[in-house]
């Protein structure tokens, strides 16, 4: 029975939808691969070099290899001309694209150029890397974002998302999360996406600020075929949070590290636990 309302649910709020497609072809026919290495042992050695040097309005998938290393000397864009992209690290735990810049900084960065990552590409996959602002939240919470995702038919694999409020901008697009990990503590994941996220680990962070929201999902009307779906994810930390705007569940103290979300559907979000 659970399963049956959940492929109603799933037919409902996301239609037509068809997120991994993208993957499986791109992982069956990737024309060319460039490799971006620090030490100076690849075609590149940032990031944002190897994006550029992809064709506009490219449509063949492009495989952009990240060796491990601390990318801090750049902020990330790819435009919406740079298509057919699969940006891959060595390992989230090791190859981590990092910046510090947050909303009313002294260089009047704002929430969506505060991000460390932005995409506005569709087709665009990313696989085993971090995407992390470094701004400290801990005393003083304010948007700083560390991914910010617009384009179309996106997925992430296996990546890890760093921040204190506003981490991820599930902006706008269908988009499919697989094994991420997603941290914050207020408002981390948030926009108008038309989301899944399968076996996601979630953690809220210590701050000195009262938390917020896990999620701000901006649906607002019964026509809005966004929404949030998270299938089979986990929600751990350190102190009480509420899962998300609309929705009247509590995780009151400390919230055990493999505990699984109850079944609860709201107008913007579904939680399933199977």
């Amino acid at each position: 029975m659970l399963q049956m309302r959940w492929l109603v649910l799933f037919l409902s709020v996301f239609s037509s939808i068809t997120l991994r497609a993208p993957v499986a072809i791109a992982s069956a026919s990737i024309a060319r691969t460039i490799v971006v290495d620090l030490k100076g042992g690849g075609n590149f050695m940032r990031i944002q070099q190897a994006i550029d040097s992809v064709p506009d309005n490219n449509n063949k998938w492009t495989k952009i290899h990240v060796a491990s290393g601390v990318y801090s000397r750049e902020k990330v864009n790819v435009r919406s001309t740079k298509s057919y992209i699969v940006l891959e690290g060595d390992g989230a735990q090791t190859t981590s694209i990092e910046w510090g810049d947050y909303s009313g900084d002294s260089s009047g960065h704002d929430t969506e150029t505060s991000a460390t990552f932005t995409s506005y590409a569709s087709n665009f996959v990313a696989k085993k890397i971090t995407f992390k602002n470094t701004y400290n939240g801990f005393a003083k919470l304010t948007p700083a974002v560390a991914a910010w995702i617009f384009g179309d038919k996106s997925a992430f694999y296996y990546c890890r998302f760093i921040g204190f409020q506003d981490t991820l901008a599930d902006t706008l697009g269908r988009h499919y999360f697989k094994g991420c990990y997603i941290e914050g503590v207020t408002d981390f994941i948030f926009g108008y996406g038309q989301s899944i996220y399968e076996r996601c680990k979630i953690s809220t962070v210590k701050s000195l600020e009262k938390p917020g929201y896990v999620t701000a999902q901006g649906r607002n009307s019964a026509s809005d075929n966004s929404g949030f779906v998270f299938k089979w994810c986990t929600i751990s930390g350190p102190q009480a949070t509420l899962l998300g705007e609309g929705m009247e569940t509590l995780l009151e103290g400390d919230i055990l590290p493999d505990l699984h979300v109850r079944h609860h559907c709201s107008s913007r979000m579904v939680y399933l636990e199977f």
